[in-house]
C-alpha cells in the first residue's frame, strides 16, 4: 500500500508546481496526505495528484461528459427562446409539430410523416390492468414496450431520433386521452376532439405545450441527458423524464398543491377566500415561485394575456383570474408557468381524482410538451459522445503507511 504514496518532491513534479505550493494543494484542493512514522515529512496520496494533474490539462467540459452548454434554448428575462426563436412568438402561430421540429433540427415532414407508430401485441391488456393509473404512470409503464414494438426507435442518428421524438409525441397523446391507438393528427386537435374543446380552449393547449416545451438545464433534463449519453433510446430517455418530474419532492412534486389551489379558485363562490384562507394559516401560496423572474413568468403572463382575449367570458376562468389580481394586488405575487398549467389541465378536464391511485396522480398535458424539449437534449447530448465510466473521487479515510 506503500506506493499508494509519493513523496513531496515527486508529487511537485508531477503538478509542475513547487513544494511550497504544494502544501497549499492540501487545504484549496483537497489534496490529502499522511505522517511518515519517525520523520516530520509526509508523503501524498497519488491518487490526489493524479487526479490533480488530468485536471489541470483537460477543458471544462471532457468530450462525452454531460453538458451544460446547449444550442437548444436560451432563458431570458422576457422569457425561452428556442434555436433563437421567441417561444411566446412561436407560441401565437406556430404547430406542436413545426415547434418540435425547430428544437430537434429537423424538418418537420421528415419526423412527423403520416405513418402511425406501431402497436405492441399486448398493448390493450396492459392498458387495462393500468386503468386506474394516471397517465403519466401508465405511459412510464407502456414506453419500454412501445419501444420494443418500433424497430427505428434503435436509430440514434438525428433524424432518426427525431422521428421516434414524433412517435413518442403521438403516442403519449393516445396515452393521456386514453385511446388505443395512436393518431397522426395535429396534437392540439387531438385534445380538441377528444374532451370536445371549444375552439379557444384547444388553441390553449397548443399554446400550452408549445411554451413548455424546454425551460434549460432543469432536473428532468439531466436524468434524460444522463440516460442519452449511455447511448439508449429516446423512448427511455423520455421515461426517466417523466418519472423525475412525477416523483421528486421539488417544484413538481408540489404540483398537487398547485392542482387544489386551482380547483378551490375555481369552484368557490369568493375566488379571492384560498389565498386569504392561506394567508389567515400562514400556509405557502402555491404555483406563485418563480426564481428566474423576479417581474413573474413570461411563459405565465402569455398564457394570461391569451385568455384574457379568448376565455374572458368563461365562468372557470373569470374566477381563477379574479384570484390572479386578488393575489398580485394583496401580496404583489404574479403567477409561475406551473400555475398556469395547473389550471388548462383543470380545465380541460384532466385534473385528475381520487380513484386515481398511482404514485403520481399527474395528468397534465404540460409533460407532452416538455417531452418534446427531451427529446432535443436527448438527441443533443448522445451527438456529443457517449461518457462513459466517471471518475470516483473517494473522499474515505486513507490506508494509514505501514
Amino acid at each position: 500500500m506503500d506506493d499508494e504514496y509519493i513523496s513531496a518532491e515527486e508529487a511537485a513534479a508531477l503538478l509542475g508546481v513547487s513544494v511550497t505550493t504544494l502544501y497549499a494543494y492540501v487545504s484549496r484542493k483537497g489534496l490529502r496526505s499522511q505522517p511518515v512514522p519517525g520523520s516530520r515529512s509526509r508523503r501524498y496520496w497519488r491518487d490526489d495528484v493524479e487526479r490533480l494533474r488530468r485536471k489541470g490539462r483537460q477543458p471544462t467540459f471532457a468530450p462525452g461528459e454531460l453538458q451544460r452548454e446547449s444550442r437548444l434554448t436560451l432563458l431570458t428575462e422576457h422569457g425561452p427562446y428556442y434555436r433563437g426563436r421567441s417561444a411566446a412568438e412561436l407560441a401565437e402561430t406556430s404547430s406542436i409539430e413545426a415547434v418540435a421540429a425547430l428544437l430537434w433540427d429537423v424538418e418537420e415532414e421528415k419526423a412527423f410523416t403520416a405513418r402511425a407508430p406501431r402497436r405492441p401485441a399486448h398493448f390493450a391488456e396492459l392498458d387495462a390492468l393500468l386503468a386506474g393509473e394516471a397517465a403519466v404512470d401508465r405511459a412510464v409503464a407502456h414506453l419500454p414496450f412501445l419501444e420494443h414494438a418500433n424497430a427505428h426507435a434503435h436509430d440514434l442518428t438525428p433524424i432518426g431520433m427525431a422521428r421516434s421524438g414524433a412517435d413518442i409525441i403521438r403516442w403519449l397523446t393516445a396515452i393521456f386521452l386514453r385511446r388505443s391507438e395512436p393518431s397522426v393528427q395535429p396534437i392540439h386537435e387531438q385534445f380538441g376532439a377528444a374532451l370536445r374543446l371549444e375552439p379557444a380552449v384547444t388553441d390553449l393547449v397548443r399554446r400550452l405545450l408549445i411554451l413548455g416545451a424546454d425551460h434549460g438545464f432543469e432536473e428532468g433534463t439531466y436524468a434524460v441527458r444522463a440516460l442519452a449519453s449511455t447511448g439508449v433510446t429516446p423512448w427511455r430517455s423520455v421515461a426517466a423524464g417523466l418519472m423525475i418530474h412525477a416523483g421528486r419532492s421539488s417544484k413538481f412534486g408540489h404540483s398537487l398543491a398547485a392542482r387544489q389551489f386551482v380547483a378551490e379558485t375555481i369552484e368557490a363562490t369568493d375566488p379571492e377566500e384560498p389565498i386569504a384562507r392561506r394567508m389567515r394559516e400562514h400556509e405557502p401560496l402555491p404555483g406563485f415561485e418563480s426564481r428566474l423572474y423576479a417581474g413573474g413568468d413570461p411563459r405565465a403572463c402569455a398564457l394570461v394575456d391569451y385568455c384574457d382575449a379568448a376565455l374572458g367570458d368563461d365562468p372557470a376562468y373569470a374566477r381563477f383570474r379574479h384570484a390572479l389580481r386578488y393575489a398580485e394586488d394583496v401580496l404583489d405575487r404574479k403567477p409561475a408557468f406551473s400555475l398556469l398549467s395547473a389550471f388548462v389541465t383543470a380545465r380541460i378536464g384532466l385534473a385528475g381524482d381520487a380513484a386515481l391511485h398511482g404514485p403520481s396522480a399527474t395528468q397534465s398535458p404540460f409533460l407532452i410538451g416538455r417531452a418534446i424539449g427531451w427529446i432535443a437534449h436527448a438527441s443533443e447530448q448522445y451527438q456529443l459522445g457517449e461518457a462513459g465510466r466517471r471518475e470516483l473521487v473517494y473522499k474515505g479515510p486513507l490506508p494509514a503507511i505501514a
